[in-house]
């Protein structure tokens, strides 16, 4: 009788898990690849280097008298509000003193010079593709490395960045994104070493991101939903982890508060900020809040066209009969429910979904109304998550290898040739768009105009483009007296089109004023600028304009009365002399005398 072999039973063993793919680059590869990103994304934005200044830079550089003292000037921006420099009564209740510290250490070496911002604006968009790719590798550890490069072209060529290089004043996002994913990044590096320089490190990056920009606040929350999806922590580790950003924020706050009052103490929104305050009714504020939500998601998808402002009434109020509102609402449940079915099993989908509504929460007027309705400004940050889910789609297309496999990037572009070809693709056409629209940026009369014709129905933009007129009608003045005439009646033209569709903006009736200046009837020039002073009491540019109109008219007596509302401490040469010459002509020779002296002539 033979004898049956016994075979002892054997456990199943969990196979350790794999190497993680990112990890198998060097350290000197990735910084290569960094590097790469951060010299893409300086080349594609190249052309911008020696553009002028536009839109709000007047308010951050050119004509802020506290960027303009250098770095004597550092105590003000610390202790002030954004525009405190530019104009004392803009209640923007904005604490961004970083972005400023940096246009006025660039002052204080180069003087007023707009190509100097803007190499630094390419400098730092440049950090931003480094640190972002740096930031995605080591989060996505163990997935394949394929994707953190994707993720990082994706987001450094999307064209809704555009207006934040371009602009100047918009380095205030760049600032504050940067300190994020520098912070993130360390964060990473602590979690994975266990090493305590790191993380302090990381707090001071995070730091410097708030005082960057107040958008900066929505991405404490992240903190723990990084660490939670990709770091395999207890919720103790992940609280504990968590809770120094948490202070740093309330850090920020109180200082922010104990300098401007409470979180938006004072602001006083019109429909012409943000048009949602127009709507007739809840059902109509809701409707046209869901579709508006729509359109942050459609612009990441899709972003065309771009224009520089979305103010009344460039995205029209509607109701719940509109087809849009719908659609909207589908495409952002749709989102919804991805972040659901993947958030248990952590996936990669799951997280950009929650990347994408965390950081536009406070853009979307739902708990607290936005400065805005929608600016393409606000999707810089949302937009990784959404660059995040297009390269996690992207890399199911991907051929599997075995762990024994030779990664080379000779045999991956041999072997997916399908998903280089979406991604170069996907490259070709954002750079194409990139570089068609830039060239709109290089100075304001381009930028408006084009947005003017875009944007038809917007009260602003219309503004803007008769303000950009205005302004070439006073640069003529002296070289071209007959095209400053025909400049100045264009201009009239333009803000009253804008005026039409709002009437309470008072630029737009200071720009009319100084217009009506040059074509030489300055009584309807002192009605236009005392429709401003209405409006806006006490603003330095339509005094001193209305003055000068007063001047002209003869008006000597009421013309003191104006230049003498002005602040002392804005007043310029020009303004001490209108006043020595209205008050020679008064009679009053010791004032006349006194102001002459400030004046330096």
């Amino acid at each position: 009788m033979s004898k049956r072999k016994i075979q002892t039973p054997v456990k199943s063993v969990k196979p350790k898990p794999s190497v993680a793919f990112t990890e198998l680059f060097s350290s000197r590869t990735k910084a290569l690849l960094a590097g790469a990103a951060a010299i893409l994304a300086m080349l594609v934005y190249s052309p911008s280097f020696n553009y002028g200044f536009v839109y709000d830079d007047d308010a951050v550089v050119k004509e802020n008298r506290y960027v303009q003292e250098g770095l004597n000037g550092l105590g003000k921006i610390w202790s002030t509000s954004y525009f405190q420099g530019y104009d004392e009564s803009l209640n923007a209740r904005a604490y961004r003193p970083i972005p400023l510290t940096t246009l006025a250490f660039e002052y204080s070496i180069w003087g007023l010079n707009s190509t100097v911002n803007h190499i630094f604006n390419l400098i730092f968009y440049g950090l931003i593709g480094f640190f972002t790719f740096l930031f995605l590798s080591k989060l996505l550890r163990n997935y394949h490395p394929a994707i953190p490069i994707i993720a990082t072209l994706l987001f450094v060529l999307h064209p809704i960045h555009l207006e934040v290089i371009a602009n100047i004043k918009s380095r205030d996002t760049m600032l504050g994104f940067l300190g994020f994913v520098i912070a993130a990044w360390l964060l990473l590096v602590h979690l994975d070493t266990k090493k305590w320089v790191p993380l302090i490190f990381s707090l001071i990056f995070y730091s410097l991101g708030l005082f960057s920009k107040e958008e900066v606040l929505t991405t404490v929350a992240l903190i723990p939903l990084i660490i939670w999806f990709f770091r395999e922590e207890k919720i103790g580790k992940i609280a504990v982890t968590s809770i120094p950003y948490l202070g740093v924020v309330l850090v920020y706050l109180a200082i922010r508060s104990k300098i401007l009052g409470g979180l938006n103490a004072g602001v006083e929104l019109t429909e012409l900020d943000n048009s949602l305050l127009a709507c007739q009714g809840f059902g109509e504020r809701t409707a046209s809040g869901v579709m508006v939500l729509g359109k942050y998601l459609l612009m990441t998808l899709f972003p065309h066209p771009l224009i520089s402002d979305y103010s009344l009434s460039t995205l029209p109020n509607v109701n719940w009969n509109d087809w849009r509102v719908y659609l909207s609402l589908l495409g952002n449940l749709g989102l919804l429910v991805a972040l659901i079915h993947g958030f248990a099993k952590k996936k990669l989908y799951s997280f950009g979904a929650l990347h994408y509504f965390v950081t536009v929460s406070m853009f979307t007027s739902i708990l607290i109304t936005n400065v805005s309705v929608y600016n393409d400004r606000f999707l810089f940050t949302p937009v990784l998550g959404i660059c995040l889910i297009i390269a996690w789609a992207i890399s199911q297309l991907i051929k599997k290898q075995g762990q024994e496999d030779k990664l080379s990037t000779a045999s991956f572009f041999k072997s997916n040739f399908i998903v280089v070809a979406i991604v170069s693709l996907l490259g070709a056409i954002s750079i194409f768009k990139i570089e068609s629209h830039l060239p709109y940026w290089q100075d304001r009369f381009a930028l408006f105009e084009h947005d003017a014709q875009l944007a038809p129905n917007n009260a602003r933009m219309r503004k803007n483009h008769g303000g950009s007129l205005a302004r070439l009608a006073i640069e003529a003045q002296e070289k071209d007296p007959n095209a400053a005439r025909q400049y100045a009646t264009k201009a009239i033209k333009e803000l009253d089109a804008a005026l039409a569709i709002y009437d309470k903006i008072p630029t737009g009736y200071i720009h009319k004023g100084n217009m009506y200046i040059i074509l030489g009837d300055y009584k309807k020039a002192e009605e236009s600028l005392k429709k401003a002073l209405e409006q806006s009491p006490g603003n330095y540019f339509a005094l001193t304009s209305l003055g000068n109109a007063q001047f002209r008219m003869l008006e000597y007596q009421d013309c003191i009365e104006t230049m003498e509302e002005i602040h002392p401490s804005y007043r310029k040469g020009n303004d001490y002399y209108i006043l020595s010459l209205c008050y020679d002509r008064a009679g009053n020779t010791e004032k006349a005398a006194e102001n002459r002296q400030k004046s330096g002539k």
